[in-house]
């Protein structure tokens, strides 16, 4: 089974903020590495560190969201707005087509009228 890849996405960026916690509460928080277990300053520590990063990174997401929303209902009321431009410029067109066409009509209707009185004319002389 494929995973998709925005499925993808979001667990590589998930993993890269994991990493940069990891990494900035460890720097932050254990200084003495001379044992292999954390004491229990350091282990408050870790547990804090990382509680006010996920709060942050909520925080972050919440208030992306929010900006994402605005951001995102400006663009669909400009492309509205874009289309109704559109749309009456289309219909300006479309009328101006129309008169276009009308006017092609009686230029055809004279032409062709043109072309029988010419035929009639040759017709004539050949008599």
């Amino acid at each position: 089974m494929q995973m998709d890849k925005s499925a993808i996405r979001n667990f590589k960026d998930f993993l890269q903020m994991y990493n940069r916690m990891t990494e900035m509460c460890f720097s932050r928080c254990v200084d003495n590495i001379n044992s292999r277990k954390l004491d229990d300053q350091e282990i408050e520590c870790v547990e804090d560190c990382s509680m006010k990063f996920v709060k942050y990174n909520n925080r972050l997401m919440q208030n992306f969201v929010v900006a994402q929303q605005e951001v995102v209902s400006k663009r669909v009321a400009e492309v509205e707005a874009q289309q109704q431009l559109q749309n009456e410029s289309n219909g300006q067109q479309q009328s101006a087509g129309v008169t276009d066409m009308s006017a092609m009509a009686e230029i055809e209707t004279s032409d062709a009228s043109q072309n029988q009185i010419e035929t009639a004319k040759s017709e004539m002389v050949w008599r």
